[in-house]
Parts: structure tokens; C-alpha cells; sequence
């Protein structure tokens, strides 16, 4: 597979390069999906698929702040956005300091104990900006990352 192939998700919540927003990840977010799938969508999909996008279409995506959904999940989208967008070289979005996008209590994703300490050592900025810790490891060239993630 290519940079910017195929990649699943859920039906009905797959944006494609020729319709990204991130508005669809809100609603990945409070549809009737297990945790691991919004994971996947949040750290896996958008990046790949915010990856996929001209310049053009990535600052025009990102100035489409996505809809609140109460949840800590609102935190690891911004997190996600926010990271995205330093990597592709773009102003991060004003929406993304919005308080409702910060968690209070750190949000360390991993349940293995090695990778929950990796998450905290390793962290992008803007994970710990927003105190969301996913596993490094999920960050990947295919997200538009310089480098595989090395432990």
C-alpha cells in the first residue's frame, strides 16, 4: 500500500482525500464504536488521511474547528490536529486552545505498562500540551511523520 491507500474504518466514517474534515472525526468520536476504533480513527486514519491532502486542503481543513463532544476525546483530536499541523508545516488552529480541548488529569491511553511509560516518555509536544499520552509508536511515515518511531 502506498502513502496515501486504502485505509479502514468504520462504515460510514471514512473521509477521503477528496472530502476531509474533521468534523467526521467528532462524529467517529460519539458513534457507536469501540474504543480501539476511535483510537484507530483519531491516530491512524486522520493523519494518514491529512497526509493525503494538498497544502491547500490541509490549512482549508484545519480552519474548520470540529464540534465538541464533552468527551476526553476531544483532547486527543486537538492533540492529533495540533501535531499534524506543526509536521505539515501549518499554524496550528486558534480552536485547538480552546479550554474544552485540555484534559486536567493526564489521559496515559496505553493499558501495557512499557508502552504507558514510553507514551509519557516519548510524547509529542503537543500530546503533553493537551495531556493525552497515545503510544508513540502509532505515530508512522504513514502519517506524514519524518521518521518511524524508535523506542
Amino acid at each position: 500500500m502506498g502513502t496515501c491507500g486504502t485505509i479502514s474504518a468504520p462504515p460510514g466514517h471514512e473521509p477521503t482525500p477528496a472530502f476531509f474534515s474533521l468534523a467526521s472525526y467528532s462524529r467517529t468520536i460519539v458513534a457507536d464504536l469501540d474504543d480501539m476504533d476511535r483510537y484507530g480513527a483519531l491516530m491512524h486514519q486522520l493523519p494518514r488521511q491529512f497526509h493525503c491532502l494538498s497544502a491547500a486542503e490541509q490549512e482549508e481543513a484545519l480552519l474548520d474547528p470540529p464540534p465538541l463532544t464533552g468527551t476526553r476525546w476531544d483532547a486527543l483530536l486537538a492533540a492529533v490536529v495540533e501535531h499534524v499541523a506543526r509536521l505539515h508545516g501549518h499554524r496550528v488552529p486558534p480552536w485547538v486552545n480552546e479550554p474544552a480541548r485540555f484534559l486536567k488529569t493526564p489521559w496515559v491511553i496505553s493499558t501495557n505498562r512499557v508502552a504507558a511509560a514510553d507514551s509519557v516518555l516519548y510524547a509529542p509536544g503537543a500530546f503533553i500540551r493537551h495531556s493525552v499520552f497515545p503510544d508513540p509508536a502509532d505515530l508512522d511515515v504513514r502519517g506524514g511523520e519524518r521518521h518511524a518511531w524508535l523506542p
